[in-house]
C-alpha cells in the first residue's frame, strides 16, 4: 500500500469525504497504529479488481482497529481518479461519491460512540469504479458478467426521496451508463436497474401515511422473488438505517424523535419481522419509457407501460426526508384496521432517514 502519512489522511476526509472534524482527527491519529500486514492485503484486494463488481468482503476489522479497513480505501483514492479518467468520468462526480465515506463515518459515530468504519468492504465499490452517484441516488454496476443491472442505493444523507429527484437521478443514470461503459450498457433500451431495500418492504404501507416518499418510491418496482431476499436482514438494517443503532440493541432502547422512527417503532411493537425484497423498477412510471423493463423480464414487450402509480408527482416535503406531512395511517391496503400504534396524528419530526 502506498504511504499514507495522517496530514493526508485528514486532508482526504475533510477535503474529498466532507467528514467530521472529529472522524477526520481520530482517524488521522490511529493511522500509525494499524497492522501494516491486513492494510497491505485489503488494498490489494482492490487494486488486483479494479473494474470489479459490486463490492468486495472484507473480514471485520479487529476490535483494537475499527478503522482499519478505512486506509486502504483512501490509499485507493489515485487508482480510482485513473480509473475514473479513462473512463471520461469528472472529478466532480469522484469527490461526490467519496462524500459517502465522511456520511458512514458519522453514523458509526452515532452507533458506537467512536469513530469506526463497521462496513469498510462497501467503499470498495466506490474506489474500484463501480459505482457512481448520481443525483439523489448511487447507481453500482452489479450481476452477472453477461448480463450486468444497474443496483440502486440511497444516502441517507441525500435528501428528500421526492419523485423529482428519483427521475432526475435515473435520467442521468440512463444517459451517464452507455457512455461510460458502452461494452456493457450500449444498448440504453435494454438497461435493467434493481433495489435491494427495506425501503421496498410492503409491510410498510400498514405503517407510513399513504403520501410518504417512501411508498412513492417502493410503488415505482415490482418485487422479485422471496419477501426478503437473500443474505439480508431486515431486523438490522432497520436498526442501522431508521435508528442508527447495532443489532442488538433492545427494542426499549431504540429512539422515537421522529416520525419514521416511531412508525417502525410501532411495528416493532406489534410483532412485525421488517424484510428486505429485491424490486427491479417499472421505469415507465417514472415518465421514462426507454430500458422500462422491469426486472425478470425477459424482453422489452413485457415492459410495463402503465401510468406511473403515484400519479405522475410526489408531494414535497418539509418535515421528513422519506415521508411528506399528512395523517397516519389507520387502515391497511386492504381496509382492515391496523395495529395498535403509538404515532401521533399528525407528522412534523424531522430526519435525514
Amino acid at each position: 500500500m502506498p504511504p499514507l502519512e495522517p496530514d493526508r489522511v485528514r486532508e482526504l476526509l475533510l477535503d474529498w469525504c466532507r467528514a467530521d472534524r472529529e472522524d477526520a482527527e481520530d482517524a488521522a491519529a490511529a493511522i500509525e497504529g494499524a497492522p501494516a500486514d491486513l492494510l497491505e492485503q485489503r488494498y490489494r484486494t482492490i487494486a488486483e479488481d479494479m473494474g470489479g463488481r459490486k463490492w468486495l468482503q472484507w473480514p471485520q476489522p479487529p476490535p483494537a482497529h475499527p478503522l482499519l479497513g478505512l486506509y486502504p480505501v483512501l490509499a485507493a483514492v489515485p487508482l480510482m481518479l485513473e480509473y475514473h479518467r479513462e473512463r471520461g468520468v469528472g472529478e466532480d462526480l469522484s469527490r461526490l461519491v467519496m462524500e459517502d465515506v465522511g456520511e458512514k463515518l458519522r453514523l458509526n459515530r452515532r452507533m458506537y460512540g467512536r469513530a469506526g468504519l463497521d462496513t469498510d468492504g462497501w467503499f470498495t465499490a466506490h474506489v474500484r469504479g463501480t459505482i457512481y452517484q448520481l443525483g439523489r441516488l448511487q447507481f453500482c454496476i452489479e450481476g452477472a458478467e453477461t448480463r450486468p443491472v444497474i443496483g440502486l442505493h440511497i444516502r441517507g444523507e441525500g435528501g428528500p426521496l421526492s419523485f423529482e429527484a428519483v427521475r432526475d437521478s435515473v435520467e442521468r443514470a440512463l444517459g451517464f451508463f452507455p457512455a461510460a461503459f458502452p461494452e456493457l450498457f450500449g444498448d440504453r433500451d435494454a438497461i435493467t436497474f434493481t433495489c435491494t431495500s427495506w425501503l421496498l418492504d410492503p409491510q410498510l404501507r400498514d405503517w407510513l401515511p399513504e403520501r410518504s416518499n417512501i411508498l412513492k418510491f417502493a410503488s415505482l418496482f415490482d418485487l422479485v422473488g422471496p419477501e426478503s431476499h437473500p443474505g439480508t436482514n431486515g431486523h438490522d438494517d432497520v436498526r442501522r438505517f431508521v435508528f442508527a443503532r447495532t443489532p442488538r440493541t433492545p427494542d426499549s432502547e431504540l429512539p422515537a424523535d421522529n416520525t419514521l422512527q416511531r412508525s417502525i417503532l410501532a411495528g416493532i411493537k406489534a410483532g412485525v419481522e421488517w424484510r428486505v425484497p429485491l424490486g427491479g423498477l417499472a421505469l415507465a412510471r417514472l415518465g421514462l419509457p426507454l430500458g422500462s423493463r422491469a426486472c425478470g423480464s425477459s424482453s422489452p414487450d413485457r415492459a410495463d407501460t402503465s401510468a406511473p402509480r403515484c400519479g405522475g408527482s410526489w408531494p414535497g416535503t418539509t418535515s421528513c426526508a422519506w415521508c411528506a406531512t399528512g395523517p397516519a395511517r389507520t387502515t391497511r391496503s386492504d381496509g382492515t384496521p391496523t395495529a395498535a400504534r403509538s404515532t401521533p396524528p399528525s407528522w412534523t419530526a424531522s430526519t435525514s432517514w
